[in-house]
This record gives C-alpha cells, structure tokens and sequence, in this order.
C-alpha cells in the first residue's frame, strides 16, 4: 500500500480544526491550553510524516 504524507498531514490538520470549532461550538476554549497543545500536535504530526516517509527494504 502506498501511504500520501501530504494527506495525511491535510487529513490531521482538519481533523484538528474540526475539533477546535466543534469545542467552541459547545463549551469554552481554554486558550491557553490550545497555545500548549497546539505545537505538541505538530510534533506529534511531523513524526508521523517521517515514519511514513520511511523506505522499507
């Protein structure tokens, strides 16, 4: 199976904008949380890119 890493990072990157909009749609947003939170997952997403970009032998 051949893995997109631009679709994959698109398809987190809206997935967390959903959320965030479905937060502040029904609660309230703690912003500072979401300062914090926010680089934590692009980590998180960018590990994610270079394990799929991985070449396997």
């Amino acid at each position: 199976m051949r893995r997109d890493r631009a679709a994959f990072a698109f398809g987190v990157l809206a997935l967390a904008l959903a959320g965030l909009a479905f937060w502040t749609a029904y609660g309230h947003v703690n912003w500072r949380l979401v300062g914090l939170l926010a680089p934590a997952a692009m980590v998180v997403v960018g590990i994610g890119v270079l394990l799929l970009s991985r070449r396997h032998n």
